[in-house]
């Protein structure tokens, strides 16, 4: 399974994982921006995603996965409001 605290991962592990995360999201937004279509990039690429993760961690990881991502973009909503 994932090892979602990352204790496990060397710190150049991190940094290549946060670099691959970064470098992707640069991607999605450069693609979003010359196609002129975020929903529809949004949509693909969490397709993409939420079906690769559902293949290699099964269905439960992959769902508690997605509610985190929308708690955490919750929380920094909040952050952002105060």
């Amino acid at each position: 399974m994932v090892d979602d605290d990352n204790s496990s991962l060397s710190a150049d592990e991190v940094r290549r994982l946060e670099s691959i995360r970064d470098n992707i999201e640069e991607l999605l937004h450069m693609i979003a921006g010359i196609r002129r279509d975020p929903n529809a990039v949004a949509l693909a690429s969490a397709r993409f995603g939420i079906m690769r993760m559902t293949q290699l961690y099964g269905r439960a990881y992959t769902m508690d996965f997605a509610k985190r991502c929308v708690e955490n973009i919750d929380i920094a909503q909040q952050f952002s409001s105060d």
